[in-house]
């Protein structure tokens, strides 16, 4: 039986489905290739990285240091920032030491300023290319812009997935094909998973 849809409606749905398509492609093939590369973490050598370590002496308009002054946090927060792009916001206190990280899409960064010897000791470890892609797939320590590009890109797959789907209503027996294959993919995935999943 075929089923009657407006042509005006299948118009539409052509028109959003390729539009949507073709601004999803690139981001379509970002998810597939590192949908493959989080299936396989041996890929990605981070385990032999050994972290980056450096010192620096706080600069001499931060001398004396004054932790209590509000003024004397601020300039050191405008040093931290433009050193490493951290945020003294951040920040723990202690007694004797001052401690910031900044987490990004494949990387580490740790700064700690030792009060006592006015000294910033860095460490920080960068994971290469593959753990940065693989982090903005999972929208890990890749802030709240993001994670708003990560919902939308969610959005218009579901409508490019939907408008693919109505455009095959009218057309019988491709609809009938489609929805074979769609039964049998679907219907594998669950047995790959009821038997072979641990």
């Amino acid at each position: 039986m075929k089923i009657k849809v407006s042509k005006s409606s299948l118009n539409l749905a052509r028109v959003i489905h390729v539009y949507v398509s073709m601004a999803l492609l690139l981001l379509m093939l970002f998810f597939a290739f590192t949908g493959m590369t989080l299936n396989h973490p041996e890929w990605l050598s981070s385990s032999n990285l050994e972290p980056k370590r450096e010192q620096q002496q706080l600069p001499k308009y931060l001398l004396p240091i004054d932790v209590d002054n509000p003024e004397w946090r601020v300039a050191v927060g405008h040093w931290l920032n433009s050193e490493w792009r951290v945020d003294i916001n951040q920040a723990e206190f202690s007694e004797d030491e001052i401690s910031v990280g900044n987490k990004g899409p494949g990387h580490y960064l740790n700064v700690t300023i030792d009060l006592l010897d006015a000294t910033a000791y860095v460490e920080s470890v960068d994971y290469g290319a593959l753990a940065m892609l693989n982090d903005l797939h999972k929208g890990r320590n890749s802030g709240a812009v993001w994670a708003w590009v990560l919902d939308l890109s969610a959005v218009l797959m579901i409508l490019f997935s939907l408008t693919g789907a109505y455009l095959l209503l009218p057309q019988t027996k491709r609809l009938k094909k489609s929805l074979l294959y769609m039964t049998l993919v679907s219907s594998s995935s669950a047995l790959v998973y009821v038997y072979f999943v641990p």
